[in-house]
């Protein structure tokens, strides 16, 4: 029993650790299990679509939660579309280089074209689409600080109620969140522990460059 404790009190201090900086991101699931590997599905073959849009299918939200992703969904159009995100990434630098962390030995304009073909690793074929599967649940952790999760081997993103429904996290944090785990989806992961860094992996960025961007055109 006294073990069982100890190892619960470690585990509840690695997932505040992981959170302590940022509200965006899988760095461990919910049940405190480390994320699936992230592999990227052959898409050399498809051409950057110029534009993308978003498709999003919601589980157990409210009318009032569906107004809040639908406002995060405009936000992520305008701006993943916008040539001021397009530049951004281009020119992104990590180290002094214009390079990301953890790129999958790819460059930014690679990976550029590669996000604006919108060919999830599990929907290569929906071209042109940010696909979204959405699932609110209640954590059974009260003092967990997991915003949202999501696996490799499901397009399901979960995102937890008790951050979800604060006043507090807007649609533009949603926009953020939705677009870096959308990032994982096509393939691309990042440290599981924080680290300095963590935030310039190609999920980090493009979800903080996805808000920096919004707040400048007053989304």
């Amino acid at each position: 029993m006294k073990k069982l404790l100890i190892l619960g009190i470690l585990s509840l201090s690695s997932i505040q650790m992981a959170q302590a900086h940022s509200y965006m991101g899988i760095v461990q699931n919910e049940d405190g299990s480390l994320p699936e590997v992230y592999s990227m599905a052959d898409t050399s073959n498809l051409t950057n679509t110029g534009k993308l849009s978003v498709d999003v299918y919601m589980r157990n939200f409210t009318s009032s939660d569906q107004d809040k992703v639908n406002k995060a969904i405009i936000i992520l159009e305008k701006v993943m579309n916008s040539n001021e995100f397009k530049q951004r990434v281009l020119n992104f630098k990590f180290k002094g280089k214009k390079q990301f962390h953890n790129n999958n030995g790819m460059t930014n304009e690679e990976i550029y074209n590669h996000l604006m073909t919108g060919a999830e690793n599990l929907m290569p074929e929906s071209v042109g689409v940010m696909n979204f599967d959405l699932s609110l649940y209640r954590s059974k952790n009260p003092w967990s600080k997991v915003k949202g999760y999501t696996t490799a081997d499901s397009m399901q993103i979960f995102i937890n109620k008790k951050f979800f429904r604060l006043s507090s996290w807007t649609p533009l944090d949603v926009a953020g969140n939705m677009a870096h785990e959308w990032v994982h989806k096509m393939g691309f992961g990042h440290d599981y522990r924080d680290n300095i860094d963590r935030p310039s992996s190609v999920p980090y960025a493009i979800g903080y460059m996805l808000i920096d961007i919004a707040k400048e055109m007053n989304l």
